[in-house]
């Protein structure tokens, strides 16, 4: 066989293999769209992974869950009482594994997936660079941040969208809509004002006292971070296996 040959079944090989839809991992329990148990199904296939959150699951296209770790994460806002630029860079993210399950429903014939989760506790930490002011305070620090969220309830909704690859059914993510709500915050930020400790101190006991009205001047940050980070995980698991190995028809019992 000579070499252009051999080249051209190497491409062959190639463009077969691209046109597989993977197959999802022995261990995930399927369920049918049609089926009457479907969100009960759900819901046991959800449960069933939590002891895999603590290391991932990388065949689902899921990071570590203890802890989760976020390069970086931007969140700029120059509106209402809050004028801010910031940038928080190696997040740790501890407590997710530990949440209880509200809600899970799926709607097949709307393509769409609900999920409602509680966490007791996310305990956040990150380096830190902040510019800005908050309620005409100047805000200036370049440190170690920590913020513990309590008692937090988020709402994902995912809708969906069909296409076809290769002649197979495939879905990728047309909207993703995050709402949360939580019972406290506890912040502190290490080296505010050029590691003046009095006005920094005075700028952590107001962030404390006040996080209620802050939360929700940047909650539209917040919940766009959230969707940035859920969207990077849930295209790729769309985009790696087909709609009819994610949710097949048939067996609808």
């Amino acid at each position: 066989m000579d070499r252009n040959c051999i080249i051209r079944l190497i491409v062959l090989i190639g463009v077969a293999l691209q046109g597989e839809a993977a197959k999802l991992p022995s261990f995930l329990k399927v369920c049918y769209r049609d089926s009457p148990s479907l969100n009960t199904c759900a819901r046991q296939s959800f449960e069933a992974l939590r002891p895999r959150l603590m290391e991932g699951i990388p065949e689902l296209f899921i990071p570590s869950m203890e802890p989760l770790v976020v390069p970086q994460v931007k969140m700029d806002q120059d509106s209402g009482a809050i004028y801010l630029h910031s940038v928080y860079r190696n997040v740790k993210v501890t407590g997710i594994s530990k949440h209880s399950v509200n809600e899970l429903r799926l709607e097949p014939s709307k393509l769409k997936f609900i999920v409602s989760l509680t966490f007791p506790k996310l305990h956040m930490e990150s380096a830190y660079s902040i510019k800005g002011k908050i309620m005409m305070m100047p805000l200036l620090g370049d440190g170690h941040c920590q913020v513990d969220l309590i008692n937090i309830t988020m709402r994902t909704e995912l809708i969906g969208k069909e296409y076809q690859k290769n002649g197979v059914n495939y879905l990728n993510i047309s909207d993703v809509n995050v709402k949360y709500e939580l019972s406290n915050v506890k912040i502190h930020l290490d080296n505010l004002f050029n590691g003046d400790k009095a006005l920094g101190d005075r700028m952590n006991e107001f962030l404390n006292e006040n996080w209620k009205a802050l939360a929700e001047e940047v909650r539209p940050l917040m919940t766009k971070a959230l969707v940035d980070i859920l969207r990077a995980s849930v295209d790729k698991l769309f985009s790696s296996f087909s709609y009819d190995d994610l949710l097949p028809k048939g067996k609808g019992k």
